[in-house]
Order: C-alpha cells, then structure tokens, then sequence
C-alpha cells in the first residue's frame, strides 16, 4: 500500500510540473511589476543586466535561462563564495563589473537597463545620498530599471518573515518581466516537487530538535557569533525540516548573539554556515572546543552539521539547503 502511494504522489507531481509550465501566461508589455512597496513598469524585456549580492541573485538568472542577458555580476566574486557547480562555467563567461558592492559609476559604465539586487546586497535604502547611493530613484534617472528581492523588503517595509514563497514570488516577477513565464513556473514547480519528497520522507519525524545556527564570527578576532533570527531563511528551512532556530523568537534576519545567550538557550544542534571557506574539521573542532559551549547539549552529543552559507540564501539553490539541513538532522531516514 506503502509503495502504492509512493507511485501516486510522483505521479501528482509529474502531473503539477508539466500543468505548471504548460499554463504560464506571455507578456504584454508595458508591463507593471510590484516590488514590496513600489511598482516597476517595463516597456520591453530588459536586455542588458547587472546583478549584484550574493551568489543566489545571479542564479535567478541563471536558473530562468537568462545568462545571455547578463553583461556584469559584482558582489561575490571578492569573496569565496562560489555559485553552484551547475552554473560555473556560465559564470566564467559574464564579466565582473566589480567586487563587492559596486558602485554607481561602475555599475553605469556597464550599460545596463536593469540592475537585478536587493536591498543591503548592493541596492541601497531608498532615500539614501551617501556616496552617490544605488538607489531606485537613482537608477532611474539613468533610465535604469531595479529590482529588490523579496527577501530584502524587510529593510524596507513591514512583510511577513520570509520562506520559500519569496524565491517563488521573484521567479515569477523575473519570468513576468523577461517574459519567460513558462520557465519560471517550471523552476517553481521543480522546487515543489523536492520540498514535498524532503516533506513525505519526514512524515513520521516527531521530534523537533532546537537548533543554533552558526554564521561566523563578527571582525577578525572578535568572539562574538553571528547568527539568525526568525526572519532569515535558514529558519524558514528548519522550520519545513521539523526543527526550530533557538533564536526564532528574534524579529530579524542575520544578527550577532553572545555565547551567553546561546547557552542559555541550549541547542540540541548546531548548523554552521560556513561562510569564510574554514574546513569542516576546523570549524567544528573549534565550537567543540570553545570554553563557553562545553555545558551545551550539542556540543556534549557532537551534534554538528556543516555546510555553505550559500546553500541557504533566499534562492533557487535553498532548497538544496532544506535538503542538507534535513540529511544532517535525520540521517537514518536520507
């Protein structure tokens, strides 16, 4: 009976994924976009794009089969953070405009009608004049069209904590906006279709383990552990993994704690994001060996999961991170 139902929900989800990016809708243009709390009217697709942030903006390109529109990425490439190995060598093949953050001379220099970031990832607050700001009011002045993934409106405007539905929502706008809507519904769907089979497998899972979640540390040589609150998206992963963030309860998204507060709180686990390229075996023998944690559940059980903080931002690739999360808490059933 077991295997009989196994056979029906593959099928349902074949079915949802074809239905999904058979249905999607063309675009007409001039076309509206709301970004949080703006709207972006478009005239034509966009031609010329500049990314900037972390590696999972760029991949929402990527991802929608958009690499030939891209003239210039900045953001992660002065760092080790690496998209996923599927999109690599694209990568190789679109310029770097700058690394870090760009700025708006550079980012004009590219030619670009469109500039795909998010607020705190290279987008700056709207308002912002400090250092001839990348805002959206800026941009448009130069005839630059921006948007902000849904992520980042939170330092905008009040939105509920983010989850997948944000990734969604940006998949759609972007396929709405390149009019490639058929390939965004398909990327979604596909999305769907792994979180129910992570979802199914757990469906006997009672436990709910209370986890911390480990970024980094602040400035070099600053012992103090940066972490996430109930905002970000390594919480909303937990939480579809059958696991809570200990800082749940915190309104924010990526925040410094103190080790204090950690212990206080207790973790069952811990879930690093390696986030500056620290082996496994040296990131995990230094929390196992930090004088703070040794009363600590996790630390006493060696309860740790290691993986790239890359894995869970709000992108494409989270739900590889939902994946991993849920391998590392309940490897007998994965």
């Amino acid at each position: 009976m077991r295997k009989s139902l196994h056979v029906i929900f593959a099928a349902l989800l074949s079915a949802a994924f074809f239905a999904a990016a058979a249905g999607a809708a063309e675009t007409v243009y001039p076309v509206t976009v709301d970004n949080g709390n703006r709207s972006v009217t478009f005239e034509s697709a966009p031609r010329r794009v500049v990314t900037n942030g972390d590696s999972n903006i760029i991949e929402l390109m990527f991802a929608l089969g958009l690499e030939d529109r891209l003239v210039g990425y900045a953001g992660f490439p002065g760092s080790k953070h690496q998209v996923s190995p599927e999109y690599r060598e694209k990568l190789a093949k679109i310029p770097v405009a700058q690394e870090g953050y760009i700025a708006l001379e550079t980012l004009l220099g590219a030619d670009p009608d469109f500039f795909l970031s998010g607020y705190n990832y290279g987008l700056d607050i709207p308002g912002s004049t400090a250092g001839n700001a990348v805002t959206p009011e800026e941009l448009e002045k130069h005839g630059v069209k921006s948007y902000a993934i849904t992520e980042s409106l939170i330092r905008v405007m009040d939105k509920p904590p983010v989850t997948l539905e944000d990734t969604y929502n940006d998949l759609r706008n972007l396929g709405v906006i390149f009019n490639v809507q058929d390939k965004a519904e398909a990327v979604i769907a596909g999305m769907k279709a792994r979180v129910a089979a992570v979802r199914e497998k757990l469906d006997g899972v009672r436990e709910s383990p209370r986890v911390f979640i480990f970024r980094s540390f602040g400035a070099p040589n600053e012992d103090v552990p940066r972490s996430c609150g109930g905002q970000a998206m390594p919480s909303a992963l937990l939480r579809l993994a059958h696991a809570a963030n200990v800082f749940d309860d915190v309104e924010s998204s990526w925040i410094k704690v103190t080790w204090e507060e950690v212990v206080a709180r207790d973790p069952d686990v811990i879930l690093i994001l390696e986030y500056r390229a620290t082996p496994e075996n040296e990131s995990k023998a230094m929390l196992l060996d930090h004088p703070a944690l040794q009363g600590v559940k996790a630390v006493r059980d060696k309860k740790l999961i290691y993986m790239s903080v890359d894995e869970v931002y709000p992108g494409p690739r989270a739900v590889r991170g939902l994946e991993l999360i849920a391998r590392g808490l309940y490897p007998a059933i994965f």
